[in-house]
């Protein structure tokens, strides 16, 4: 679980970072905005990976759409009933109105969610 938090955290420092200003750098460097996106996903796929293998929430992502992106979220506790998420300020930066740079839902409703998600993605993978 320490290495699940210790990625959250490293995923949550992009949040600081000045978008406009990240466009202003070169290409190569890592701070670049494509570069930051890409660091972000794979940060987010490395979370992924390691929370199914704890067969925890923590640290799996949940999408709410906006406009013609969405709005992308960590789940960054874990209780009982609800789980907390924190905004990943990724893209396009849409933030969900309901629940701004941090909020909480039901437990069930976010299962359900992220298991869905790993269902989808399993039968686009697979070819069925």
């Amino acid at each position: 679980m320490e290495t699940i938090k210790a990625k959250i955290q490293e995923l949550l420092k992009y949040n600081d970072i000045d978008i406009f200003d990240s466009f202003a750098k070169e290409k190569d460097d890592p701070l670049h905005f494509d570069n930051i996106m890409k660091t972000q996903e794979n940060l987010m796929e490395e979370l992924k990976v390691l929370a199914k293998a704890e067969d925890t929430l923590l640290g799996r992502t949940m999408r709410f759409h906006m406009a013609d992106s969405y709005a992308l979220y960590v789940i960054t506790k874990v209780n009982k009933t609800t789980v907390q998420l924190t905004w990943i300020k990724w893209c396009d930066a849409w933030q969900d109105d309901r629940l701004g740079y941090t909020g909480s839902l039901p437990y069930d409703y976010a299962s359900r969610q992220v298991r869905g998600g790993d269902k989808l993605a399993e039968l686009f993978a697979t070819g069925k």
